[in-house]
Parts: structure tokens; C-alpha cells; sequence
């Protein structure tokens, strides 16, 4: 999880420094600024933080739900690997449907993908959940918002 409650400095007027010299002749300078509150530091692990979940969002990767697959009973499950998936992924399901599908195809992967009412993301893994009724065909969905890379599955 992100951090979320960054907060600035604070104090009265302008910051106020006090000048040293150092052995090698250089000089530093201290912070002499009487702060009501202290900030927080923003650095390369944060922005690093911040990019990699950006990135994530824009992740997406399709995998395959044979028929085969679901439980017996409801609500019908079936688990697929996705390898360098994480369970605290946010993932959305989509349909996968590209232009190359014959319009019949497409509406059949529409219809199946709509029949998955719930997803767990786990290490490595996705967990897909129909709470009405089976589906009786092979499909694929697309994943977005998993941490792994386009084309690592």
C-alpha cells in the first residue's frame, strides 16, 4: 500500500540557516528553523512505489477458463495460475474479445465472461467465481491490474 499522508513543513516566517566551516575549508549549512510541524521525505523509494503501481494498472494479461475447469456447485470456481500475480492485486475482469473473433465467438465470450460474478487474486493465481450458473464453453478473459508484465503468461 501506498503511503498516503504526506505532510509539508510548517513554521512561522522564513527558514533560517547557520553557516559552519568545515575542516576541509568547506562550510555547511544547519537547519536552524523552528518548525511547528516536520514534513516528510519524499525519495527514490517513493516515487519508485508510486510508478511500479501506476505501471501495474496498465497490465493486462488474458488466460484461459476451460469448461472443465469449474467446481460442481455453486457458486461454481475455478482457479488458474498467473504467475507473478500477488493477492493484494486490484484486478479487473474483462471479456476477451479481439477483432480477429468471428461475431458469433464474441458473443459467446461475452456471454460467458458475464456469467463470473466475483475474482480473488492470489500469489500466482486467480480464483474466478459463477454464482447463477456454470458456463458450458471454453473462454478466455482479460486480467488488467495485475502485477506481472504483457506476454508472462
Amino acid at each position: 500500500m501506498l503511503k498516503t499522508d504526506y505532510r509539508d513543513d510548517m513554521f512561522a516566517g522564513a527558514r533560517k540557516y547557520a553557516m559552519t566551516t568545515n575542516d576541509d575549508k568547506t562550510i555547511s549549512l544547519i537547519d536552524m528553523t523552528e518548525y511547528t510541524q516536520e514534513g516528510d521525505f519524499f525519495g527514490a523509494n517513493d516515487i519508485n512505489a508510486s510508478n511500479t503501481e501506476i505501471n501495474r494498472l496498465g497490465n493486462a494479461v488474458v488466460v484461459s477458463l476451460p469448461a472443465s475447469g469449474w467446481s460442481g456447485s455453486l457458486p461454481y470456481g475455478q482457479t488458474v495460475a498467473v504467475p507473478g500475480a500477488k493477492a493484494t492485486d486490484v484486478v479487473g475482469i474483462h471479456p476477451y474479445t479481439p477483432k480477429e473473433l468471428p461475431a458469433a465467438t464474441v458473443k459467446q465470450y461475452r456471454k460467458l465472461a458475464g456469467m463470473i460474478t466475483d475474482g480473488e487474486s492470489g500469489d500466482g493465481t486467480m480464483a474466478f467465481y459463477c454464482g447463477e450458473k456454470k458456463p458450458d464453453a471454453d473462454f478466455q478473459v482479460m486480467l488488467t491490474g495485475v502485477s506481472i508484465q504483457k506476454g508472462d503468461i
